[in-house]
């Protein structure tokens, strides 16, 4: 009975309106975003208007400068997830355990733009300062192989070490 009253009650589905809308926010607070440029890179949750904006400009995904053919696509992904771990290793950062949900945002001539990422709950703990440097690093030494018709983004998953055969 208490809770029929209170499933049904309107001011109560207006508090869990209010409560997954209001509270249950990223655990970073948004950025102040008033004519500042966007960082290179930065976590998902941060800077959610500009980041919205810049989404809707690289509206290609990766897959569409292969042709839709998903093997050559998933090369393509697997090339960049390579590249940093090559280049991590270069540097002697230690990836190794990390997993990430990844949004790189790539120009014509196969450059990063923006990278943007969030740690998965099972990933080992990492200061993301460290990490948000080393990505910055990888993204202004990166250029991807394959030849890009135009810009696109790519939202993935990478995981530390990858298991792939390297060219």
């Amino acid at each position: 009975m208490y809770y029929k009253m209170y499933c049904f009650n309107p001011l109560f589905l207006v508090f869990l309106f209010y409560t997954y809308t209001g509270i249950a926010q990223p655990a970073f607070s948004n950025k102040n975003f008033q004519g500042e440029v966007l960082p290179k890179v930065f976590l998902i949750g941060e800077y959610e208007k500009p980041f919205e904006e810049m989404s809707s400009n690289y509206s290609t995904l990766l897959l569409n400068n292969y042709q839709d053919d998903l093997d050559k696509a998933f090369n393509g992904w697997t090339s960049v997830l390579v590249g940093m771990e090559d280049y991590a290793n270069t540097i002697s950062f230690d990836l190794r355990g990390l997993k990430l949900w990844v949004n790189i945002f790539f120009n014509v001539d196969g450059s990063i733009q923006h990278l943007v990422y969030y740690p998965k709950p099972n990933s080992k703990n990492m200061d993301f300062e460290l990490l948000t440097n080393f990505f910055i690093s990888f993204c202004n030494t990166y250029r991807f192989k394959d030849p890009i018709s135009k810009k696109c983004s790519h939202i993935g998953s990478a995981s530390f070490p990858t298991f792939s055969k390297r060219n």
